[in-house]
């Protein structure tokens, strides 16, 4: 480890591009699941519209 800190070779702004990518993906993921949650609530407390 150096003084500063950083690993040899540490690329900060390939970790932050990296970073923004996963936190799309979580994002997606969180909405779709919340999607899901609705649908699947709903379809369940009214089976008679499916």
């Amino acid at each position: 480890m150096r003084a500063s800190g950083f690993e040899a070779g540490f690329d900060p702004l390939k970790h932050l591009q990296r970073s923004k990518a996963m936190m799309f993906d979580y994002a997606l993921a969180g909405l779709v699941s919340a999607g899901l949650l609705v649908y699947l609530t709903y379809a369940l407390l009214r089976p008679e519209h499916f």
